[in-house]
């Protein structure tokens, strides 16, 4: 210290010692609390011992600050501090510190080393401070991520978490505007926003790679920008609303779960600002924690919606037990009216008594059979409904003008509708009327099934009568005729039998592809149909076999019995356009012995019909000759008389595909009128009478004689009736 003080002129040596170990003792001593206040000892400690002004100088964001000491009052640049370290003059540099003297001054070297431990032991202060800014920070960041986990995770609905989540990363993150977007598809749309100005930012959409959310979305990384406006790294989508609403700045994390992106956090300010790490990392654990409560709450919903599931589905269940207990006692009390023969009207008195409902029961034609109101003095049934009903609920308009609603449900038996039931509801639940209306219809069902089979059962029995009286022998016919007696069937009065064929049905079958059971359908139907003519109408017994018909009338003359068989084929044909009926009735006979003549009579008009009418009804007293002639059709001097005057017309039209007979029809057909003939064939008048020769040729008539005229038109109509003609076949008898 001695050469030291020799150095300096004008500075006393006490005064340089006394410095100098004021400056060791500074700095083996306990260093002040803090950074500055240690640089002010520092600084007085480090004057005293130069002689001279010291000042304390610490690096921060580039440049050197004087934090004690007046010697400078400026900050220096980098390159200022380090041009006076080259020279060596009036500064001593440690770490982040520095202390600077008048250059002019001469300091010793080993007070100069001496100062630079000083810059050392200040730098280490001035860190410790940082590290105890750093612990400080962190701690407080920790405190403030802990209330936010606390009330996040203490959040259970999803809105309600998503609204916390941006709450409290606006304030964290000291920013305007905050928002979460979470994954929906191949986009992230906003969920909740917190300081937005404009609807439209609350309702952002986002695909990869627009904005700064979906540059998350795109790369799965955090992502910032310091200017919006100006940046290039991010799409211009969203430029516009970011002018609308003033931000400056952006920075958004991903939100992930078990390792999948499930949305993104993003914030914005409006002045200009830098987000630095810390920002980055407080951003990040907040995104963290607010995956783990969007998880926690979707959980939540998830089970709140299972447990309200649950609920509604042990309630139901409880309902359904209700409901079932009660149609199960239902469903007992209408079986026993079904048992105990009651009928439809006891079936709709039970059902309204027992619900207090209205009920109403519709016949096959839709007109109201019976009804009941319940505890209702009257009912409002319309009295005709549609005829096809379909189950379900459907507007009914009631006669005193009020439209409700009604549960229907139509009435099989025997694979047919044949009606259906309206229930009008009181205060029963629509689930117990969907079972009621359907136990209803099963019960309405059921009867008219045990109806159906007492009425089967005669019908059965009066239609082996009708077989009897027509095919059995006189003790059968008597004992027919004793029986019908007993079920109140009158055979008096003038009898006659019609026979009908139904000629196409399985042809509609096989076009329209009906089943077994559909063409039988079709030909109960033609039946039920005659059968519904019987009320006045004179038909006393009707069966059908196969596709043949017959039926039994009384007092029924030629017109009035020709006029039954049109009605009943024109309703056949109401329903089924494309069937065809043809029809044949006999003769009135007096006493019922007589009725298998009768029928004998009724086959022959019926194959007259065939032959002869096609699709009609002939009836055998107006057949004349054809008569004789359909009953005699067997013997064989009558086919020989056929065969001696077509045969070799027949067998030259065979060997030369020939038409002399079709030609031989044509020209008795037009009054042997050779032109009008040769007209109605299409060919010249010359080849008509060609093919006039080669049949007088043939045969040896003389067409220009009467006699051999008549025996050739007699001979062809002879071949007609007898289905020989043009290769008519008669049709086939079931009987």
């Amino acid at each position: 210290m001695t050469a030291a003080a020799g150095d300096m002129p004008g500075l006393p040596h006490s005064v340089g010692l006394t410095g100098r170990r004021a400056l060791e003792a500074l700095l083996t001593g306990t260093p002040a609390t803090s950074g500055p206040a240690a640089a002010v000892q520092l600084s007085i400690a480090a004057s005293d011992a130069v002689g001279s002004t010291v000042s304390v100088m610490v690096r921060g964001d580039g440049e050197w600050t004087v934090v004690a000491g007046d010697l400078l009052t400026a900050p220096l640049k980098p390159d200022e501090l380090d041009l006076r370290r080259r020279r060596g003059t009036g500064i001593a540099v440690a770490g982040r510190v520095a202390l600077l003297w008048e250059p002019s001054w001469p300091v010793a070297s080993t007070l100069q080393r001496l100062l630079g431990i000083a810059c050392a032991w200040l730098s280490m202060a001035f860190e410790r401070d940082d590290a105890f800014e750093r612990a400080k920070e962190a701690s407080d960041e920790s405190d403030v991520l802990r209330e936010v986990a606390g009330q996040l995770l203490t959040v259970r609905d999803l809105d309600q978490v998503l609204l916390s989540i941006v709450v409290r990363t606006l304030s964290l993150l000291d920013a305007d505007i905050c928002g979460v977007l979470l994954l929906e598809g191949d986009e992230v749309r906003m969920r909740s926003c917190s300081g937005n100005r404009f609807v439209e930012t609350s309702r952002l959409r986002m695909r990869r790679g627009q904005g700064v959310a979906g540059l998350v979305f795109q790369t799965g990384r955090p992502a910032k920008v310091d200017d919006y406006l100006a940046d290039t790294t991010i799409s211009d989508d969203f430029m516009t609303l970011a002018k609308k609403e003033g931000t400056r700045s952006a920075l958004a994390v991903p939100l992930r779960l078990q390792g999948e992106l499930i949305g993104v956090l993003e914030v914005w300010r409006r002045r200009p600002s830098l987000f630095v790490d810390r920002d980055v990392r407080r951003m990040v654990a907040l995104a963290e924690l607010a995956t783990i409560a969007i998880d926690n709450a979707r959980l939540n919903d998830q089970q709140t919606c299972a447990l309200a599931q649950l609920k509604e589905a042990r309630n139901a269940l409880e309902h359904q037990v209700t409901v079932l207990a009660r149609s199960s006692g239902l469903q007992q009390e209408l079986l026993n009216a079904v048992l105990e023969g009651g009928g439809l009207p006891v079936i709709a008195r039970t059902v309204a008594s027992e619900l207090d409902c209205q009920v109403g029961v519709y016949g096959p034609e839709g007109a109201l059979i019976t009804a009941h109101g319940g505890t209702r003095a009257m009912t409002s049934f319309p009295a005709c409904v549609p005829a096809r009903t379909k189950p379900g609920r459907r507007k009914l308009h009631l006669t005193d003008g009020e439209s409700v609603t009604a549960w229907t449900q139509p009435i099989y038996a025997d694979g047919d509708q044949v009606g259906a039931v309206y229930l009008i509801p009181g205060e029963q639940s629509e689930e117990m009327m969907d079972v009621v209306s359907g136990q209803v219809a099963m019960a309405c069902s059921l009867s008219l099934l045990r109806e159906r089979a007492a009425s089967r059962a005669r019908i059965e029995e009066l239609e082996q009568v009708l077989w009897d009286l027509l095919q059995g022998s006189v003790e059968h016919r008597i004992a027919a005729r004793t029986r019908a007696n007993q079920m109140n069937v009158s055979l008096r009065g003038a009898l006659r039998v019609v026979y009908g064929r139904i000629e196409n049905v399985e042809e509609l079958a096989a076009r329209h592809g009906w089943d077994t059971s559909r063409t039988d359908r079709v030909r109960r139907d033609v039946l039920r149909t005659l059968r519904g003519l019987e009320e006045g109408q004179g038909v006393v017994l009707a069966a059908i076999r196969g596709d043949a018909i017959a039926a039994i009338v009384a007092d029924l003359d030629r017109t009035a019995v020709r006029d039954l068989v049109s009605r009943l084929t024109a309703s056949v044909r109401r329903q089924w356009p494309d069937l065809r009926l043809t029809w044949g009735v006999s003769r009135a006979h007096d006493d019922v012995v007589e009725l298998p003549s009768a029928f004998n009579q009724a086959k022959i008009a019926l194959s007259a019909a065939h032959r002869l009418g096609g699709e009609n009804v002939f009836l055998y007293e107006e057949l004349g000759i054809v008569r004789l002639l359909l009953g005699s059709g067997s013997d064989p001097d009558l086919q020989t008389f056929i065969k001696e005057v077509t045969g070799p017309l027949i067998a030259y039209d065979k060997e030369n595909n020939g038409a002399l007979i079709r030609t031989l029809r044509a020209f008795f057909d037009a009054d042997c009128l050779q032109r009008v003939a040769a007209e109605r064939l299409f060919v010249h008048y010359k080849t008509l009478r060609y093919r006039l020769d080669q049949i007088e040729r043939l045969t040896g008539l003389d067409l220009d004689r009467h006699d051999d005229r008549m025996r050739a038109d007699f001979a062809l109509r002879l071949l007609q009736v007898n289905g020989q003609l043009d290769g008519a076949e008669p049709a086939s008898d079931p009987f």
